[in-house]
C-alpha cells in the first residue's frame, strides 16, 4: 500500500503573514423573531377629580420594559380636556364635509 503514494509532489508548507489572512467581521445582529408595544392611556373623572392612568409595555432588541404610572388632578382638568377634544373633533368634521357644502355656507347665499 506505501507503494501508491507519489513523493515526487511533494508541497512546501510556509508561513504565512498577517497581510495573507482575512479577518471577517462578525455578523450583526438580525431582528428579533418577535417585537410588540403596547401602551394604554385613561383619564376619567370620578368624585370631582381627575384620574390619570397610563401604561406602556414593550418587548424590543431583546428587552423587556414596562411603566406605568397612575395620578389625580384637579376636577377643571377633565372637563376642559373633554371640552378641547370636541372642539377639535368637530373642526375635524367641518372640513371634512366642507368640500361638499353641507358647512360653512350661509343659507340665504344661493
Amino acid at each position: 500500500m506505501t507503494e501508491d503514494i507519489d513523493k515526487s509532489k511533494t508541497q512546501i508548507v510556509k508561513a504565512s503573514t498577517k497581510s495573507d489572512i482575512e479577518i471577517l467581521e462578525p455578523l450583526k445582529k438580525s431582528q428579533p423573531f418577535i417585537s410588540f408595544r403596547y401602551s394604554y392611556k385613561s383619564v376619567s373623572s370620578i368624585g370631582g377629580k381627575t384620574h390619570i392612568k397610563s401604561k406602556e409595555k414593550s418587548f424590543e432588541n431583546g428587552k423587556f420594559q414596562s411603566e406605568e404610572f397612575e395620578g389625580t388632578m384637579d376636577g377643571n382638568v377633565y372637563s376642559s380636556m373633554a371640552g378641547e377634544i370636541q372642539k377639535r373633533v368637530w373642526n375635524q368634521i367641518a372640513a371634512f364635509l366642507k368640500p361638499f357644502g353641507l358647512i360653512g355656507k350661509d343659507k340665504n347665499t344661493k
